[in-house]
C-alpha cells in the first residue's frame, strides 16, 4: 500500500503528483483536501487514516491535518500544552495537545 516512488498516481488525474509537491493533507470527514506547492487544491474520496497509511513519512499533528515534513519551517513551543508548524506556504498548523510528544520525537530523530 505504500508507494515505492515518489510520485503519488491519483485516480482520475493523467499525471502522477510528486511527493515533494504536497505540502499537506487536510481531512473533512471522508474526503481530503490535499495542498501542494504553487498548484490549485486536490480533493479526494479518501479518510486521513488512509493516507496516513500509504504515505507513512507524513506526520499527522491533529485530528483534521497530515503534513510532510520536508515542508516543516519551524516548529514553535508556544507553552506547555500548545505548539504550531509552520509550514513552507506560509500556513501556521497548530499541534494538537495529545500529539505534541510524538511530533516532537518525530521531527527529533529527522534531524
Amino acid at each position: 500500500m505504500q508507494p515505492k516512488t515518489d510520485l503519488l498516481q491519483l485516480r482520475g488525474y493523467k499525471s502522477p503528483l510528486p511527493l515533494s509537491d504536497l505540502i499537506w493533507l487536510e481531512g473533512n470527514s471522508n474526503y481530503s483536501l490535499l495542498h501542494r506547492h504553487n498548484a490549485p487544491k486536490l480533493m479526494t474520496a479518501k479518510t486521513l487514516i488512509r493516507w496516513q497509511k500509504l504515505l507513512p513519512d507524513f506526520i499527522r499533528i491533529s485530528r483534521g491535518a497530515l503534513i510532510n515534513p520536508h515542508h516543516i519551517v519551524r516548529f514553535e513551543r508556544l507553552s506547555t500544552y500548545q505548539v504550531e508548524i509552520t509550514l513552507t506556504n506560509g500556513l501556521v498548523l497548530p499541534v494538537a495537545r495529545r500529539r505534541i510528544s510524538h511530533v516532537y520525537k518525530v521531527l527529533q530523530g529527522r534531524d
